[in-house]
């Protein structure tokens, strides 16, 4: 797919979700340099989705974090368990979505994996961002809190990921 395509259904899912094209342009590059097919494991991310009971999974006892299955109550949609608790701690996509993210934004496709479709994880991506920026009413904040959540990144104050706003800001100004 070309770099023009690409950028075209950057623009076309930003602006149906309310988004600058160009805060959604520049995130693109800096979570995946525009690869739709990017992913990346994040064996240490600990928030679940229960695909079951459409909630938060349960919080996990120590025992739990330290093994590499998952509990015997966590479900999938199709496969086994194990696709989808590994899928639930890797970010897939042109926006590098988090599995559990998506799950909890509505995504029901049997595979985490589909998220590397260009317009599906541009979907869940701006879903996510759109979010974030509800709830701040800030693009500074909301950006920090799509890349590392709520703790530390609220709205007026000092950001725990200042770094990465940084970035995508710096991008944002190379984009016309």
């Amino acid at each position: 797919m070309s770099g023009a395509a690409i950028a075209a259904a950057i623009t076309t899912a930003a602006q149906r979700h309310g988004l600058d094209p160009r805060v959604v342009r520049a995130q693109a590059g800096i979570e995946s340099a525009w690869n739709p097919w990017a992913w990346n494991p994040e064996p240490k991310y600990r928030w679940f989705w229960d695909v079951r009971l459409g909630r938060p999974f349960r919080t996990l006892d120590l025992s739990e974090i330290e093994r590499e299955a998952p509990p015997a109550d966590f479900h999938c949609f199709a496969g086994d368990p194990d696709q989808e608790w590994w899928g639930q701690q890797a970010s897939f996509g042109i926006l590098q979505v988090m599995g559990a993210v998506a799950r909890e934004l509505g995504f029901r496709g049997h595979y985490l994996t589909q998220l590397c479709d260009l317009e599906l994880g541009l979907e869940y991506g701006c879903l996510k961002l759109a979010s974030e920026l509800r709830q701040t009413g800030d693009i500074r904040s909301a950006l920090a809190r799509y890349n590392g959540g709520a703790k530390g990144n609220a709205p007026g104050g000092p950001l725990r990921n200042e770094a990465y706003v940084l970035k995508v800001e710096t991008a944002m100004k190379r984009i016309a």
